[in-house]
């Protein structure tokens, strides 16, 4: 008797037919979001970026153009190019409207975008327009970029290489010419990174974080006569392995949060003499800590992202001994935080699983009926599921409130704003005396 040929698995294909699936299940999700877009946001803009962003900062200041229905904002991008192609520092101007409903009609079936909500298909206005007016020549992709809060036409990229290059945006016309001319290029870090946090509290100050291991501080008043070139004021190397991320406390001018690969959060001092110890260290995460957030309304509470999942908060009053709550809703590594700019118990977190959640402290251990616990924990506020890619990067209004722009690493930004009816104040929220007043 013939034997039976045996059967070999194809690695291969069974990736290709993982990614398949993954493909379809996104793709899902994707068309269930978008027909429920409409009952989920007050405004949304999703459009198509010539090449995607690793970073967004909206800028802090608005116009409101008299007898207009919008106000204009800016946002600062860059651009993760292929093909050698230049990469650019960028500047866009963003139209919000004031009052306007979503209108369903306005998805784009081919190129997967929703349009300024109210454009083409009801006949009226685009809710929301975007426009880059500026581009600067930027060596490689821009990892990051941090306008400086005294002084927003200064801002800090940092590059594939390791330097930290300054611009003055007033200094570069709004077409690029094809040369890279930074104002300053702060040089030191020996390997690319993402952590970049400027001083609130003193001029021309920044901190970085780079996968060299170390966290380094930069003071441009140190730049001498006709030189570009910085050296760092001060080099950590507190450190064990790479340095996601690092902010300098809203607060305390003399502390700065650094977190890290070997799954610590850790405190600098920045009166201590020592480079290479911090004064608190917290561990509680089970993966690579990738961002901080500390709280500008409340001085010791902060909040980390892990690669394990999840988010952890953290009070400064007990040492970093352990973390006070875990969020858990996210579906992979969580790569960015940020507290909402005027509700305190508001933190916003961006994952690799496409989603940006808001959470809600306030509601943390308030007890849920067992068909509302299928729904996530009761501090999940809200959930925004838009993009069919990893979250690179999203930033809070601060003067709009509850704006967000996110940017995914395809090449989709989106700019929404969450439905008041979802997180308009409960009647719960609202102080006593209030109500009493109202009644």
């Amino acid at each position: 008797m013939g034997s039976e040929p045996m059967e070999v698995d194809d690695p291969t294909r069974a990736d290709a037919e993982d990614e398949e699936t993954e493909q379809r299940i996104i793709n899902e999700e994707y068309k269930t979001w978008k027909k429920n877009s409409p009952f989920l946001y007050d405004t949304i803009l999703s459009t198509a970026l010539e090449w995607p962003t690793l970073t967004t900062q909206w800028f802090p200041d608005r116009k409101d153009p008299p007898g207009k229905d919008y106000s204009i904002h800016r946002l600062l991008i860059g651009t993760h190019t292929s093909n050698d192609a230049q990469n650019y520092l960028q500047i866009a101007t963003v139209e919000l409207p004031k009052n306007i409903t979503p209108n369903p009609r306005d998805y784009n079936e081919e190129t997967g975008e929703i349009g300024g909500y109210g454009n083409s298909s009801s006949g009226t206005q685009a809710a929301i327009k975007m426009n880059i007016e500026q581009k600067i020549d930027h060596p490689g992709e821009v990892n990051k970029a941090r306008y400086q809060p005294q002084n927003a036409n200064v801002i800090a990229t940092m590059c594939n290489d390791g330097r930290v290059l300054i611009f003055d945006r007033t200094k570069h016309s709004s077409i690029p010419k094809g040369v890279v001319t930074p104002q300053a290029e702060l040089h030191g870090h020996t390997q690319e990174g993402y952590g970049l946090s400027w001083n609130p509290h003193e001029e021309g100050k920044l901190a970085t974080g780079s996968e060299d291991k170390t966290v380094r501080l930069w003071d441009l008043k140190t730049l001498k006569g006709n030189s570009t070139i910085i050296k760092a004021s001060r080099v950590y190397k507190h450190h064990s392995a790479i340095v996601n991320d690092v902010q300098y406390h809203p607060l305390h001018k003399s502390l700065i949060g650094t977190v890290s690969d070997d799954l610590t959060l850790q405190i600098l001092d920045v009166r201590e003499p020592t480079n290479d110890k911090s004064v608190l260290a917290g561990r509680g995460h089970s993966d690579a800590v990738n961002a901080l957030a500390f709280n500008p309304a409340s001085e010791y509470m902060l909040a980390t992202a892990s690669a394990d999942r999840t988010v952890r908060l953290w009070d400064l009053r007990n040492k970093l001994k352990d973390s006070l709550h875990t969020l858990e809703a996210h579906q992979d590594t969580v790569t960015s935080l940020a507290w909402h700019p005027f509700e305190e118990a508001i933190l916003a977190s961006g994952s690799y699983d496409r989603r940006v959640i808001f959470w809600d402290l306030s509601k943390v251990g308030e007890e849920q009926l067992p068909d509302d616990q299928e729904d996530g924990p009761p501090e999940l506020l809200f959930m925004h599921g838009g993009h069919t890619n990893h979250i690179a990067d999203f930033s809070w209004n601060q003067t709009e409130p509850w704006v967000v722009c996110s940017a995914a690493e395809d090449n989709l930004i989106q700019i929404w704003k969450v439905a008041e009816a979802i997180v308009g104040k409960d009647l719960d929220d609202i102080p006593m005396d209030e109500l009493e007043r109202g009644a």
